[in-house]
């Protein structure tokens, strides 16, 4: 894996599925102001509608248009497949259920005043990753 950040500022950014795991993503990316678009018959009850633009369906071939980024986070191994066939080439797909089918996966990130460290545990644990990452956090404080 190659680490980096993106800026996603201003970016369509396409969510397929509406559930948990996709609310958690959905919240740092309009913390990072990205134009966020949802495919889901239903939303979470923690994701605002005003906030994003809802697309209320299933997913279907053509959703992820102009989109600089995808995340596919179905409980549908077979949609969350089919959204990786469907990408165009310039897309990056994070597969929210499988990280040995996807493009990318997600970091914890502790932030400080004038610098950032990113938390990976190689998409074997985001729970882990968030335990780290408090950790972290308590030290940088101090900095």
């Amino acid at each position: 894996m190659y680490p980096v950040m993106i800026n996603i500022s201003g970016k369509r950014v396409v969510v397929i599925g509406g559930g948990k795991v996709a609310s958690r993503k959905i919240k740092h990316l309009l913390a990072e102001k990205a134009l966020v678009t949802i495919v889901s018959p239903t939303l979470h009850e923690s994701i605002e509608p005003s906030t994003v633009t809802w697309v209320a369906r299933e997913y279907q071939k053509g959703d992820l248009k102009d989109a600089k980024l995808v995340l596919a986070c179905t409980d549908q191994e077979t949609v969350n497949r089919q959204i990786m066939a469907d990408a165009a080439p310039c897309q990056l797909v994070n597969n929210t259920g499988d990280k040995h089918f996807s493009d990318f996966y997600n970091v914890a990130v502790a932030p400080a005043k004038d610098f950032s460290v990113m938390i990976s545990t190689n998409g074997l644990s985001a729970a882990r990753a968030k335990e780290v990452r408090q950790k972290l956090q308590a030290i940088l404080e101090d900095l």
